[in-house]
């Protein structure tokens, strides 16, 4: 099991950078946008595919958060020891998994609802 957790962790690692490049790459991409049909569409893809893989990475999160309560069971097992001695504020992992890619869909979806409402507008250059 401690193979698993170890897999698990590290998958979520990389799905988790990976979602914030893409993230990254969204943003730019809408800042870049020359004009208003542009900012549309790279909000509006952007925003389903990062709400996808947000998808996978809460579900990548709740199979760990699944192998961890299996393993802090197991009073010897050292996560469990180490858990007990952390700080009694809790863990903060889900940050990572849930609410980080959530803040960062929402920002995104908002960003493609103001852009069709036309609040989010392109400015355009005067020569």
């Amino acid at each position: 099991m401690s193979q698993e957790r170890a897999f698990i962790e590290n998958l979520l690692a990389r799905r988790f950078n990976f979602f914030l490049v893409f993230f990254s790459i969204v943003l730019a991409g809408s800042v870049n946008a020359k004009t208003q049909v542009q900012l549309q569409i790279v909000l509006g893809i952007g925003s389903i595919i990062c709400v996808l893989f947000a998808m996978v990475l809460a579900r990548s999160q709740e199979k760990l958060d699944l192998i961890l309560q299996d393993l802090f069971s197991d009073e010897s097992h050292p996560a469990t020891i180490i858990d007990r001695r952390a700080s009694k504020g809790g863990s903060r992992r889900r940050y990572l998994g849930v609410w980080i890619p959530r803040l960062c869909c929402t920002v995104l979806i908002a960003g493609f609802v103001l852009a069709l409402l036309g609040v989010l507008v392109v400015p355009q250059l005067k020569p």
